[in-house]
């Protein structure tokens, strides 16, 4: 049956979708189409869209008016959905790396590309007055969605690592400052991030850094955010928030080790402490949005390509009436990527950061009409501009840091993005 999403409202905009052969989702980010948005999870569901249809900019907090008064004529295919990507800190001034990028926001897009397992549709929403083009133009757009070039296939060139000046010593500085602040009693917990850069012999296909992300990550969930000549994309091991009907899961990811000296962090006190920071602070984020919390259970080891994280699963159901994005802003920054107290980490960021997050560590998210979302963390991404790629990394400080350790924290990370554009084991 025909209705529209919110029905006391004027109809302003109409959707239909078709079904059609699936194809690798990272192909569409060679599409026109500006923004463009992917969200890859590892379970065979993917969401790219193509334009902005409507949009919300990233500090508003109600996603009701995507869907006003917007009429699906294909509700036997898999309902509209927004995608989206939000600052770190909403702020925050841009600097030349992000600008273009920032400051994100959450779009119903114009067209969109939904798969699920072996089945695939393709969804345009067009303005109401159009509804009558629906049939055509998705007609038309399985044509050309046949005859893409595999833009994901193509070879990624060879690229070099750009000299790094005194950056490192002065993030190792930086660690340092920041154990004497949490020695003072300033902060428990502060997160610092810093940059490391690549350039390509030519300039490779967002699509094929994208897929060869997926190759080599096949557990993480795989978000890009392109808009002009710039692109930021990653593999994120970390979800921040997942909700189907009242059923909500996050997870505490915090602690990290190359993969083979993972049995050294059970048995770490510095990570075991930083760990448990992040899981008693999401244990309270979400606790005035939930019935219960299941009782804290001990962190585990989960094992990706090259890494290994300490790991506990938080599920619990939710409240009647809760909203995604009310969600969203509650858990975000988690202390995995900011710090405890978060006003006091956030300050601390700003003082001894010396470059802004832009969409690093920020949320990228994918939500229904009906509430249903998930939120991961952007992190283990490039920023990706002509021949050049951008690669922030953090790590957790807590008392008993060291700047040595973590700078090789930070490098393990940005390896594990830059192994995947390698293409190498």
């Amino acid at each position: 049956m025909n209705a529209a999403l919110l029905t006391d409202c004027e109809l302003r905009w109409c959707s239909a979708a078709i079904e059609v052969d699936p194809l690798p989702p990272e192909r569409l980010l060679a599409m026109n189409g500006e923004p463009a948005a992917a969200f890859i999870a590892p379970d065979g569901q993917a969401w790219v869209g193509l334009g902005a249809a409507r949009w919300l900019p990233a500090g508003e907090a109600d996603a009701a008016a995507l869907w006003e008064g917007l009429l699906d004529e294909s509700p036997e295919a898999p309902m509209p959905a927004a995608l989206g990507a939000l600052p770190f800190n909403a702020s925050e001034r841009p600097d030349a790396l992000w600008q273009g990028l920032m400051p994100g926001g959450l779009m119903l897009p114009q067209r969109l590309y939904v798969q699920q397992g072996d089945r695939a549709w393709w969804r345009l929403t067009l303005p109401a007055h159009e509804q009558g083009r629906l049939s055509a133009r998705l007609a038309q757009e399985r044509k050309a969605l046949a005859a893409l070039a595999h833009a994901e296939t193509r070879a990624v060139p060879p690229w070099h690592a750009l000299a790094e000046g005194d950056a490192p010593q002065r993030f190792a500085q930086a660690v340092t400052q920041a154990v004497q602040r949490i020695r003072g009693g300033e902060v428990v917990k502060v997160v610092l991030a810093r940059r490391g850069s690549v350039a390509f012999d030519s300039a490779p296909s967002a699509s094929a850094l994208l897929a060869r992300l997926g190759a080599r990550h096949p557990d993480c969930v795989r978000y890009a955010w392109r808009h002009g000549d710039k692109a930021w994309l990653g593999a994120t091991p970390e979800t921040l928030v997942q909700v189907e009907g009242r059923a909500l899961s996050t997870q505490a990811l915090a602690g990290t080790r190359t993969s083979e000296l993972a049995g050294e962090l059970l048995d770490s006190v510095k990570d075991r402490h930083e760990h448990a920071i992040v899981a008693d602070a999401i244990r309270r984020a979400i606790a005035p949005f939930t019935h219960s919390l299941p009782a804290a259970t001990e962190p585990v080891i989960r094992r990706l390509r090259g890494l290994a994280h300490l790991h506990t699963p938080i599920a619990a159901t939710l409240r009647e009436g809760v909203d995604f994005l009310r969600l969203v802003r509650a858990l975000h920054p988690t202390p995995a990527v900011c710090g405890l107290p978060a006003a006091g980490a956030a300050a601390l960021i700003t003082e001894l950061e010396r470059e802004p997050r832009g969409l690093y560590a920020g949320p990228f998210l994918r939500l229904s009409p009906y509430g249903d979302g998930h939120a991961v963390v952007a992190l283990r991404g490039a920023v990706l501009q002509g021949c050049s790629a951008v690669l922030p990394a953090g790590a957790g400080i807590v008392e008993g840091s060291d700047g040595d350790a973590e700078l090789a924290e930070t490098r393990i990370k940005q390896r594990s993005v830059l192994d995947a554009f390698r293409g190498g084991d």
